[in-house]
């Protein structure tokens, strides 16, 4: 590429640049609209700068936000240049025509063959349509709880050891949970669902507040505010439960669990203030098993609870813990009649003690 050429395609990327700015700050008029197809359609290496400009804004949909100038319009105007003037091969190509960027710019020289012209416009119409937006993920460590605004300005919260994957397009927003807790605070869009899936479960909320909890095959859906539709990945219920159809709505305060694709036809009623108590950094339990409140224990602490004695493990508790406060939790165990506990470098032990054997009578002479 000489001087020239260089020249030439600097002009041509300040052009795409200004023509990309315009189509950001508001819809272009009529006149603006027929100078931009005039102007793109000049030449392979407009189209190719101007995608270039939207591809680095990761905003390519905006290329074409009025109607009257969608990729479509612009891609059968190509084909029917190409159509209507085909040229040998070998013939000498037109070079592109520069031309200022305005309200009104003369038609430009349109490439005959415009095969580049198709290529470009197709292969970003095809992008265009697919929604191919670049996912975001989020993820919390261990022990780690974060809270992020997304795009929409709906509010996502992780617990510990959660990671979300979250994808926005023009005609849905979707949120996958990899593992985990999340909580989300939904901003309503009647135009894009707010769509999550999370193992075999998907949820799909408008204008809500609801919590998802992914742990194996197992998704516990809770609503805090609004409604939400819960579907199972097979949409069969429980064996349990007599018909259930392609969705179960789920309002504020109740609770909903997905099992290996399996789900109950009607939600449950619970405490909502017990049950979202992870977004204070609390842990509450009524009658849950020992072994269940250990395992809620070592999501976040630094020492794992081991129950060594079987018969613990289905001990009944309950209470109010903070989630990073474990030693309140070992004095609680040692206050329990039979437990014992010790704690060492690697782990905390939790083991049943056994009753005092009876001193043998003594015998005096």
């Amino acid at each position: 590429m000489n001087t020239s050429d260089e020249q030439v395609r600097a002009t041509i990327a300040q052009q795409a640049g200004e023509w990309f700015a315009m189509h950001r700050a508001a819809a272009l008029d009529a006149a603006e609209r027929r100078a931009f197809a005039d102007w793109i359609l000049a030449s392979p290496v407009h189209v190719e700068e101007y995608l270039g400009v939207a591809l680095v804004a990761r905003d390519l949909p905006a290329a074409a936000d009025d109607p009257e100038m969608s990729f479509e319009l612009l891609l059968d105007s190509a084909r029917d240049a190409s159509a209507a003037n085909v040229v040998e091969l070998g013939a000498p190509q037109p070079r592109a025509t520069v031309t200022r960027v305005g309200p009104r710019i003369p038609n430009g020289v349109r490439f005959a063959a415009a095969a580049a012209v198709v290529a470009m416009i197709g292969s970003a119409l095809l992008w265009w349509n697919a929604e191919r937006v670049t996912p975001q993920r989020y993820a919390t460590r261990h022990g780690e709880q974060r809270s992020w605004q997304l795009a929409d300005d709906s509010v996502l919260r992780l617990d510990t050891d959660t990671a979300v994957t979250v994808r926005y397009g023009r005609r849905e927003r979707r949120v996958e949970v990899e593992n985990g807790q999340a909580f989300f605070e939904v901003v309503h869009e009647s135009r894009r669902p707010f769509r999550v899936l999370a193992g075999s479960a998907e949820v799909v909320a408008v204008g809500t507040q609801f919590s998802i909890y992914r742990e194996g095959d197992s998704t516990l859906v809770t609503v805090v505010q609004g409604q939400v539709d819960v579907t199972a990945a097979n949409g069969q219920a429980q064996a349990d439960v007599d018909a259930v159809g392609p969705s179960v709505r789920v309002s504020a305060g109740e609770q909903l669990r997905v099992r290996a694709g399996l789900m109950a036809a009607n939600p449950t009623r619970v405490d909502v203030q017990r049950s979202t108590a992870w977004l204070r950094r609390e842990l509450a339990f009524e009658q849950q098993p020992l072994a269940a409140v250990a395992a809620e224990f070592n999501r976040y602490g630094a020492l794992p609870i081991e129950i060594e004695t079987p018969a613990l493990r289905t001990l009944r508790v309950s209470g109010v813990f903070a989630a990073d406060d474990t030693d309140s939790f070992i004095v609680f165990l040692r206050s329990l009649e039979g437990v014992g506990v010790e704690v060492t470098s690697t782990r905390i032990r939790v083991f049943g003690l056994s009753p005092p054997t009876p001193a043998e009578p003594t015998t005096t002479r």
